[in-house]
């Protein structure tokens, strides 16, 4: 009897548990009855097959560059007030400013995204790190309200890789079953940029609020440093499997050391030094290969591993043809469903920090942009502790599920962990904004915003996981198609946040802001009833559409 590992008829069905343990496929090293899913492929060079320090090095690059970019978009937050003041920039533009920023944010992935899946991550990475570091120098000089939007504007289109281009790298690095793992590491650097909000009261009171921004392009500066001599290439062309991909149950076959790399590659560990991606079109490279199932496959220099861009073979698309795809994807309900939902909960966390600096220097708090600055340790108690847990817990959750259906994983059993954030989302934002209307003890204040601190992150991993999950051979475009739409949403939040308050008050504001919180989170229920259906029926398209893109 056969089983299939991926189900063609309903994209992102894999078989993920091998609970007889007859399958004849490549499993995980430490857990044995889980099968690898993507299949790595024989060539030691895949970013599959990388040792486990390889992908670790790889992975806290992509992690740094998705804090640095963050802490410039995050770090102004806290001192809005103080901004206003010594600037004349009103506060309704600086709360603009963000929207704006965050509407390139996601538009700019437009261009970016099609030019690292075309030729490669690293020179993305590279490029936005020092585009960002010059428009922070740039921001620091801003005096009036159209010089702030244009900064912010600029800052949004050269820190949007950290919005989807990251998920991509993380995708091509680990396997579907610790794939929620680093997605929640991920979610928690693009979230925990908020760290810099926390000294940029003291660097505004000592230095003057420019050089919260001057401190935010040094910070990217370094950056830039560290990744250009560490980060590493993951592009890699992989095959897309036939129609039908049966294995048969006659022998069990485990595979991988750190639930990737092959024996061979553990055989010549000691041989060679740390290898290069594949690259398939450098035709130059003389004498230095790896050798694995009678196959030789070159490999790059440490210096030849420094270039900013390179292309492989394989891949039909040009930039242009990457650029407009995506847009095409709203079709799939899986795509739109991650965007909307998505994009209420980075909403959730936008209104908290637009009020944040507003809230506390307002009685009875009256604290100062110091103290303001230090309330953003809340956020991130919850984010680093939604960053460690959420992404971990979804991943076992996932597991479990599988070898309760036979083995089988469904994407969807992520999902119901938004169970929980239906309940902390709403109750975070009640405590945090009527708390501020009725003058509660800031105790409660700051409990709120751990509680939003955690649910932002926790449904950022959630979503990207599941998008990756479902449509696994074109993540990287409809990682875009999310971020579009999440991004867009809160475009308009941003722009209206600040008018919401003023003429309906803290109380009501967050009243109602907690009542949609809770209605739109149970949108997830559609997914776990009806998601697989949606996927079976949209088959033939998503196929299509794979082997026009790959």
């Amino acid at each position: 009897m056969d089983v299939s590992i991926e189900h063609r008829e309903s994209p992102g069905t894999v078989t993920l548990v091998d609970l007889a343990g007859t399958i004849d496929a490549k499993h995980s090293s430490s857990q044995k009855e889980i099968i690898l899913s993507p299949t790595p492929s024989a060539d030691p060079n895949d970013p599959l097959n990388w040792s486990k320090w390889r992908k670790w090095r790889t992975t806290l690059c992509t992690l740094l560059f998705t804090w640095c970019v963050c802490c410039s978009s995050s770090a102004c937050f806290s001192v809005f007030v103080p901004i206003y003041e010594q600037s004349g920039i009103s506060l309704d533009h600086l709360n603009q400013g963000t929207g704006y920023m965050y509407l390139l944010f996601g538009w700019s992935l437009l261009f970016w995204q099609p030019l690292a899946l075309t030729f490669g991550r690293r020179g993305v990475f590279l490029l936005c790190l020092l585009g960002t570091c010059m428009m922070n120098v740039w921001a620091g000089y801003a005096v009036s309200n159209g010089t702030w939007i244009a900064s912010r504007i600029l800052i949004g289109f050269f820190g949007a890789p950290s919005e989807a281009l990251a998920e991509v790298v993380m995708a091509d690095l680990w396997f579907a079953h610790e794939r929620g793992t680093y997605m929640g590491l991920y979610v928690m650097s693009l979230y925990g940029g908020q760290l810099a909000a926390v000294p940029a009261g003291y660097i505004t009171n000592a230095m003057g609020w420019p050089w919260v921004l001057w401190w935010c392009a040094i910070l990217n500066a370094v950056g830039f440093v560290i990744c250009f001599f560490l980060l590493e290439e993951t592009m890699y062309h992989r095959e897309v499997l036939p129609t039908t991909n049966h294995v048969n149950h006659s022998n069990a076959v485990s595979a991988g050391s750190a639930d990737a790399v092959n024996a061979t590659e553990k055989d010549l560990s000691a041989k060679r030094t740390d290898a290069g991606v594949m690259d398939s079109s450098d035709g130059s490279l003389r004498g230095r290969e790896m050798i694995s199932a009678g196959t030789s496959y070159p490999v790059r220099s440490y210096w030849q591993k420094l270039a900013l861009f390179r292309s492989l073979d394989g891949r039909r698309n040009t930039v242009w043809e990457q650029a407009y795809k995506p847009l095409l994807l709203v079709r799939f309900p899986g795509i739109v469903f991650g965007g909307f939902i998505y994009g209420c909960y980075l909403n959730w966390f936008s209104i908290v920090n637009a009020t944040v600096s507003i809230f506390f220097s307002s009685e009875p708090y009256t604290w100062s942009s110091a103290s303001v600055g230090l309330s953003y340790i809340a956020e991130l108690l919850g984010t680093y502790l939604s960053g460690f847990v959420a992404g971990r817990l979804a991943d076992r959750i996932t597991i479990a599920l599988a070898k309760r259906n036979r083995g089988v994983m469904e994407p969807e059993f992520r999902l119901w962990l938004f169970a929980l954030l239906a309940v902390l989302a709403p109750l975070g934002l009640f405590l945090y904004g009527i708390g501020f209307a009725h003058s509660l003890s800031y105790w409660s204040m700051l409990f709120g915003m751990v509680m939003i601190g955690f649910v932002g992150p926790a449904c950022g991993s959630l979503v990207v996981s599941y998008i990756v999950d479902c449509y696994r051979e074109i993540s990287g475009e409809a990682l875009i198609t999310v971020i579009l739409i999440r991004n867009t949403m809160n475009f308009g939040f941003n722009y209206g946040v600040t008018p919401w308050v003023d003429n309906m008050g803290a109380q009501n504001t967050f009243l109602m802001a907690g009542v949609i919180a809770f209605a739109t989170t149970l949108v997830f229920l559609i997914m776990i009833v009806w998601g697989k259906k949606m996927r079976m029926a949209n088959a033939a398209a998503y196929w299509k559409f794979v082997e026009e893109s790959t």
